[in-house]
């Protein structure tokens, strides 16, 4: 005995973000991201590798088993998905009643999809330096994770979504993120580019490309500076313009 399934077409608008979305560049892109965060916000850099000394030191990798001991490398891991998240409006969910929003009827089994860009950067619930990256907002005053951070559960961001249609991906994203941040961040450091005359090559932190379900960072290329101590990081300028400052494509 067969059992077909068929789909209409006002489904697919729940399937193909479930089915896409996952494997759009996620990990890659964020990564990405945060690189650009680490020249952006150098200092956040600088906290980080002083709690891999601490805790890690410069005889072997971090691993998995430094993640309790490592809350700065954690808050950074939500701090980027919640600067940057991957996917601005994230997945679509049907209203099962009739309901009212700020003055608007919103009726039963309208789609709706939530704004995850805007609700990341709320100076209500982020603070007044919503649009800057900053770790430290999900630490306590002892330096460890806060508990019921922002009243958002244990993410401490709306980029994962939420109900039955909450990202199944969200705690292998949260730990491949974890390990390649700690591993980079120990084994060097991420600087500025300079141009001849010794200033800093400009980097356009809003720079961003949509590629349809979701955006990457800023156009950036890689060069050695010391092999063993860092690595120049150049931000490309003559590109296609499309974002708040001008879209670019990370390669």
């Amino acid at each position: 005995m067969s059992c077909c399934m068929f789909i209409r077409p006002t489904d697919l608008l729940l399937v193909i973000p479930l089915h896409s979305g996952g494997g759009s560049d996620t990990i890659s892109t964020m990564m990405g991201f945060w690189t650009v965060a680490m020249l952006a916000y150098p200092e956040t850099q600088a906290r980080a590798q002083a709690e891999l000394d601490a805790v890690v030191g410069h005889t072997r990798l971090p691993t998995f088993a430094d993640l309790p001991h490592l809350p700065y490398i954690r808050a950074m891991v939500k701090e980027l998905l919640r600067w940057r998240a991957i996917a601005p409006i994230i997945t679509p969910h049907r209203v099962t009643e009739d309901d009212w929003y700020e003055g608007m009827f919103i009726p039963k089994g309208t789609i709706c999809l939530a704004n995850a860009w805007h609700m990341n950067h709320d100076p209500e619930i982020f603070g007044e330096n919503a649009e800057d990256f900053d770790p430290a907002r999900y630490l306590d005053a002892s330096g460890n994770i806060a508990s019921g951070v922002f009243d958002l559960k244990k993410d401490g961001h709306f980029s994962y979504g939420f109900g039955s249609r909450i990202c199944v991906g969200r705690h292998m994203a949260d730990n491949s993120l974890f390990i390649n941040i700690a591993i980079l961040l120990w084994a060097m450091n991420f600087e500025r580019k300079k141009d001849a005359s010794g200033r800093l090559v400009p980097l356009d932190v809003n720079g961003w490309v949509d590629v349809g379900l979701v955006v990457l960072a800023g156009f950036i290329t890689y060069s050695y500076a010391d092999a063993n101590v860092s690595v120049s990081v150049d931000d490309q300028s003559r590109l296609w313009l499309r974002s708040l400052h001008g879209s670019r494509r990370l390669l």
